[in-house]
């Protein structure tokens, strides 16, 4: 519980706002007693302010008590001052607003559940991100090539299968339940990488573990999706991506590792037991979809008819996540191998460079997610696609300063596909169908992604370049562009059950 006391003093005429009821874009009051004020609307598990005000001659010294406490398991202390802070300027209901606030409020539900999904990404952003950063590495130790590491790697995704099995589960069985699931199975499997004797056994244990991630991933997006106001669902994509990446930032940070001894990669494998415990605490306070129960509720209603598809909104979707993977993923993945063998940088310089070059990415999600709310997410997606995807490839054709100053500009616009696209997989298709359909894509985006990483492994070793070999691959990306433009349709402030009037 937070208490604190804001002393102003204010004009006569300030004093009826003040003594009012607050309403805004944060949380909103009703009066309980005279200056006494609690929670109407909000994301605080409880929240009053009392209000004590002396008069004098020429205006009028207020002091307001707040007590409360912020409903954001885990990042309430992230909150505390600028919760603070607004909470002091609250009083000012004129052209009020807090920047990082959500386009919508947020009740206590919401932003619990909010806040707990947020924790599972950076769960699920680790576990995405280990073999990407410790590949190279492993590579060494078991002496294979640009083209082993690209078979390695498009191999791994064969683990989507096992994803399209849990997500489409989830749409009987429940959202949560084949979270947790898919949170320990991650976490077990990448321990168990930690000790493989093979680079093929690496690759098994991988694959397995990538299908739970990318089931972790899927599920914490629909059940985002599902939890929140209609205004705010690229916002809080935003916050999953930030999230995400704040997990896949943690092998980068202990990426130093790898350089202690040649097994050293095994390390940030190992790392992965930390996270046991998270996930129990994630149990005990999640719960489960609400829009998900009423739809189980009205399917055994009808005596469980099927929700329809809309067959061109899974082609489109289809078509973009296959499309833009094949340059995603190994733009990405081999970013390490990049900055290793054409750059000569150590573990410790390349830990170095992904942190000051891709940490502003926040910048580019941050204004992403409120632009794609507001102003639309097709405009968004666009920009963040084509312009990325060009920064992208001339990240890998130059060196020095301006190799790092492109890069750092190309995360910042690329980041902005995360919560202007991200969103379409669950707003597309109905409550009963969201898990099945969203584990296709997956399949799709995957099938992408293996595929560009053969082609860019096999293209590296030809050409002796990686720029040559992204110049080519960039073509994907940029027929992705089209596809926005012409197919899509614009989501933003529509009601799931609006956007699926029929399923």
């Amino acid at each position: 519980m937070t208490i604190f006391r804001h002393k102003h003093t204010v004009k006569h005429e300030e004093l009826e706002e003040i003594l009012c009821a607050r309403s805004n874009s944060l949380f909103s009051e009703y009066e309980v007693a005279s200056g006494i004020f609690e929670l109407a609307d909000g994301p605080f598990e409880s929240y009053q302010r009392a209000v004590k005000v002396e008069i004098g001659a020429s205006d009028s010294e207020v002091i307001e008590t707040f007590s409360y406490k912020i409903s954001a398991p885990f990042w309430h202390l992230l909150l505390h001052f600028p919760m603070k802070r607004a909470l002091k300027k609250s009083h000012s209901s004129k052209d009020f607003s807090v920047w990082w606030a959500p386009p919508n409020r947020f009740d206590a539900i919401t932003s619990q559940t909010v806040s707990l999904l947020c924790v599972a990404a950076i769960v699920t952003g680790f576990l995405g991100a280990l073999i990407g950063q410790t590949a190279t590495f492993a590579a060494q130790e078991f002496e294979a090539g640009d083209r082993a590491q690209g078979v390695l790697l498009a191999t791994v995704r064969i683990g989507v299968l096992l994803t399209v099995f849990i997500t489409a589960l989830a749409d009987s069985r429940g959202r949560k339940k084949l979270l947790e699931f898919s949170l320990y199975g991650g976490c077990f499997l990448a321990v168990l990488s930690a000790v493989a004797p093979t680079l093929w056994v690496l690759g098994i244990t991988q694959s397995l573990a990538r299908g739970f991630a990318t089931s972790i991933s899927i599920l914490i997006g629909i059940m985002a999706a599902e939890a929140a106001p209609k205004g705010s669902r690229a916002y809080i994509a935003g916050l999953l991506t930030l999230s995400a990446g704040l997990g896949a930032g943690i092998p980068v940070w202990i990426l130093f590792l790898a350089d202690l001894h040649i097994k050293g990669w095994r390390l940030l494998f190992a790392a992965s037991l930390v996270f046991f415990p998270v996930i129990r605490w994630i149990h005990q306070h999640l719960k489960e979809s609400q829009r998900f129960k009423a739809h189980i509720q009205s399917h055994n209603f009808t005596s469980g008819r099927k929700q329809k598809i809309v067959a061109k909104r899974v082609i489109f979707l289809a078509s973009v996540a296959f499309l833009l993977f094949i340059f995603v993923s190994p733009a990405s993945q081999f970013r390490n191998e990049f900055l290793r063998d054409e750059r000569n940088f150590s573990a410790a310089k390349i830990s170095l460079f992904l942190l000051t070059a891709y940490t502003p990415q926040i910048i580019g999600v941050a204004v992403a997610a409120k632009l794609s709310d507001t102003k639309g997410r097709k405009p968004v997606a666009m920009i963040a696609v084509g312009i990325g995807t060009i920064l992208t490839v001339l990240s890998y054709s130059i060196a020095g300063f301006g190799m790092w100053l492109i890069t750092m500009s190309a995360g910042i616009i690329s980041a902005g596909a995360g919560p202007s696209l991200g969103v379409y997989s669950a707003e597309m298709f109905g409550t009963g169908r969201r898990g099945q359909v969203n584990g296709f894509l997956s399949l799709a985006a995957v099938t992408g992604s293996a595929l560009g990483l053969l082609i860019c492994g096999d293209f590296s070793e030809r050409f002796n370049s990686f720029g040559e070999a992204f110049t080519l691959l960039s073509i994907s990306p940029l027929l992705v562009v089209l596809i926005i433009y012409l197919f899509f349709p614009e989501s933003a402030n529509q009601e799931l059950e609006d956007l699926n009037p029929d399923v």
